[in-house]
């Protein structure tokens, strides 16, 4: 694979869907982002930070902003209290937002990694075409962006937004220290200098993050 040699911080924003649905999840998700951060606390080739925001239609949080990797000890379990509505693209347009104006991180450092579980159905500042079009301008620009969508046509909704498919994944809530691992891989190899266009989700990694889905078809 083709790399750059990079070592400036990696800037990574966790956009975490926080509406009522995520309610019987909480827990394995937490334990899923844990696991995330353990996978990167490993890698110490290169500076990283963390910015965790959730969201809900009544608002939306930032409870981790732009802290070292290795200076978080665990993502608390209160920062998943799940309310409200899906404001998915209200979330993404901030979360890019904020992630482009980071300047000591170029393109090539920057990774947003979303996590929903349904449909957008509450937003109110950005729309769809704000959405789409800055998706495709940083995915062109060289950052690594991921999608992962819980139990729900992921795909549908992500190709629609402009999201690469080799880099989103439907997932069972069940398996999301699975989806997470792979997340964990694919912020890896980017983190030592592959390129995004390079990097995707393995069919072995969708499997093991959607084990429901094998049942069904069994």
């Amino acid at each position: 694979m083709k790399k750059i040699n990079n070592t400036e911080p990696l800037n990574i924003r966790i956009v975490l869907d926080r509406s009522g649905s995520m309610a019987g999840s909480k827990k394995i998700t937490i334990e899923a982002l844990n696991s995330y951060l353990e996978d990167l606390k490993n890698e110490n080739n290169r500076p990283g930070y963390i910015t965790l925001s959730t969201f809900d239609s009544i608002s939306i949080d930032i409870p981790i902003a732009k802290i070292a990797v290795d200076k978080i000890s665990s993502f608390p379990v209160d920062v998943l209290m799940p309310r409200g509505g899906t404001p998915l693209f209200d979330a993404i347009g901030l979360a890019m937002h904020d992630l482009e104006n980071i300047s000591e991180s170029t393109d090539n450092s920057k990774v947003l990694v979303i996590v929903t579980d349904g449909l957008e159905n509450a937003s109110k500042e950005y729309s769809y075409e704000d959405v789409r079009k800055k998706i495709k301008e940083k995915e062109e620009a060289g950052w690594l962006i991921v999608y992962l969508g819980a139990d729900h046509d992921a795909f549908s909704q992500s190709e629609s937004l402009g999201f690469n498919s080799v880099r989103s994944m439907k997932y069972s809530k069940e398996d999301s220290i699975d989806a997470f691992k792979a997340v964990a891989r694919t912020t890896s190899e980017y983190r030592k200098g592959t390129k995004n266009k390079n990097i995707y989700f393995t069919e072995e990694e969708r499997t093991a993050a959607d084990k429901l889905k094998k049942k069904e078809t069994e």
